[in-house]
């Protein structure tokens, strides 16, 4: 979660929720946004969209003032799935997503609240670490081979290798490297939970090298420290272009 201008409304209620937190175990986090009773907010849930693998929980956390009851159901026959219960200031309940498909968050409460989730294999993730403060960075995108044109979800979490959390309050940039050496600016900041998302269109075939830049750790300014992922290849052409010039 980066300080824009969501992060920085909801500071204050995270960091009481991450303080009660401490004892599980790194896993995805999806908050609701406090205010969310409001349908001119726009974005009720942080983030809109989680992907991830079949087996993985996600912890559904409520920072908000006011209390939250939430459902999940499976966009595939409309059937709930899981229900939370009614959510308290700063309480929080996990569930493992067992089976795979797109599935949708609602509120009981408050219609206009939703939020998606999409549990797929079509993930690639890699891991580097950051030997001196001891954290792994883990970047995750999904599609994991993405096409030219087709919209790719990025995920960057920072681990505490020595509790196996995710580690709060990072100070980063993240980078694509092209084929000439280029360096492109893709998105950066704060990062109050240890997890950050955002989506990417790859407009050109090209190999791009993913490159995050460590500047700061629990408010404190470090010596910069870089760590380079695996390579983003889009091939020459999308999967649609390939399917037209078969037909």
């Amino acid at each position: 979660m980066q300080l824009s201008l969501l992060g920085s409304l909801i500071l204050l209620a995270i960091l009481s929720v991450i303080l009660l937190w401490q004892a599980s175990y790194a896993e995805d986090v999806t908050f609701v946004i406090p205010g969310s009773k409001d349908p001119s907010l726009g974005q009720f849930f942080d983030p809109e969209l989680q992907i991830i693998e079949k087996g993985q929980a996600i912890v559904f956390v409520n920072p908000d003032t006011e209390p939250h009851h939430l459902v999940i159901k499976s966009n595939a026959d409309g059937q709930q799935v899981f229900d939370t219960g009614e959510l308290k200031s700063n309480e929080f309940v996990s569930y493992n997503f067992s089976d795979y498909g797109n599935y949708t968050i609602e509120s009981t409460t408050y219609p206009h609240m939703k939020g998606n989730i999409i549990v797929t294999e079509d993930i690639a993730t890699f891991s580097k670490s950051l030997k001196v403060q001891n954290i792994d960075v883990q970047l995750s995108r999904s599609p994991a081979n993405p096409q030219i044109n087709q919209e790719t979800h990025f995920k960057l979490t920072f681990i505490d290798r020595n509790t196996g959390r995710n580690h709060p309050h990072i100070d980063y940039d993240v980078k694509f490297q092209n084929s000439e050496g280029e360096l492109l600016n893709v998105t950066g900041g704060h990062t109050v939970d240890g997890a950050e998302y955002w989506n990417y269109t790859f407009n050109e075939q090209d190999v791009l090298t993913p490159i995050v830049e460590v500047l700061g750790v629990d408010f404190l300014p470090i010596e910069k420290q870089t760590v380079e992922f695996d390579t983003v290849v889009t091939p020459e052409f999308s999967a649609v272009a390939i399917a037209v010039i078969m037909a």
